[in-house]
């Protein structure tokens, strides 16, 4: 299930996360882990979530390889090291939706946003060359846990892609 699409501005966020480059196959596989390890690195320096975890796809290149980035956002700015790189979402417009379901079926509610944005002749902030595309942002907040929510059926996750301003 899919809410209603919609676009504002979203002032600057910050974050720490693992960044890693996976094939879209192995997402599922390779991401989902870094979040414990983001987390417990946090923990251990006294650093609170301000959201709930997030995937952060930064690129894409014609082979399905993906530049990402797993993590939580953060009140302030903090420093990371070499496990732990600090970023922030850069404020700027932002379109997204809430997507209600299995994450297996999620690529629907990317594709819905596309769509939307296109329809409502706003321009994802992005830059294609070379095989690769560059995206602002496209992320995938975690908004329900599995961990806590068993039932796929009711896991939600925002979907957000930054637009051109």
């Amino acid at each position: 299930m899919l809410s209603e699409p919609i676009s504002g501005y979203r002032n600057e966020r910050h974050y720490l996360a693992i960044a890693k480059t996976v094939h879209m196959h192995d997402i599922p596989d390779t991401l989902p882990p870094l979040i414990p390890v983001v987390k417990q690195w946090m923990q251990e320096r006294g650093i609170e979530a301000a959201g709930p975890d997030f995937f952060l796809y930064k690129s894409m290149n014609d082979r399905g390889e993906l530049d990402c980035e797993a993590g939580f956002s953060v009140g302030h700015a903090v420093g990371g090291d070499d496990l732990v790189i600090a970023g922030s979402f850069p404020a700027g417009n932002y379109g997204s939706l809430v997507y209600t379901g299995d994450f297996k079926d999620m690529m629907q509610a990317h594709v819905a946003l596309e769509t939307w944005i296109k329809a409502q002749g706003l321009i994802e902030k992005k830059v294609e060359a070379d095989g690769r595309t560059e995206w602002g942002g496209r992320t995938e907040f975690y908004l329900v846990d599995p961990d806590f929510e068993p039932n796929p059926d009711k896991w939600q996750t925002e979907i957000v892609f930054q637009l051109e301003d």
